[in-house]
């Protein structure tokens, strides 16, 4: 197998669910490995809330600093931030905002695209 190019999406709210920690673990594991695939990890619709720097991140914290050794920047998408009220000041620090047609393009660039 060759190396591929996975884009993670989180689109859940990041209360109640395991949805944020299970695809942060899943984007670390799609890293490892002889491939060593390149990953996106992009925060759509209600998974914004996962980028707010209020929200706790303990439980993630581990697959989070992995991710950034690893130069896997986390995306959050614009419209999904107006659409909600978020402004860019209230994002974590280590959150890049990007347009709707930045994660198209992501999406078009993916061999594979697994959404949480």
């Amino acid at each position: 197998m060759s190396q591929k190019h996975i884009l993670f999406t989180l689109n859940h709210a990041p209360f109640g669910t395991i949805y944020h920690s299970e695809g942060l673990r899943a984007a670390l594991g799609a890293t490892a490995g002889i491939e060593e695939n390149t990953v996106d990890v992009v925060y759509l619709g209600d998974g914004v809330y996962y980028t707010l720097k209020s929200v706790d991140r303990n439980d993630t914290r581990v697959f989070l600093e992995t991710l950034s050794t690893l130069g896997v920047t986390l995306k959050a998408e614009r419209e999904s931030l107006e659409e909600r009220g978020v402004q860019a000041d209230a994002l974590a620090e280590d959150v890049e905002v990007i347009s709707r047609a930045e994660v198209r393009g992501l999406i078009d660039k993916a061999d594979m695209v697994i959404g949480f």
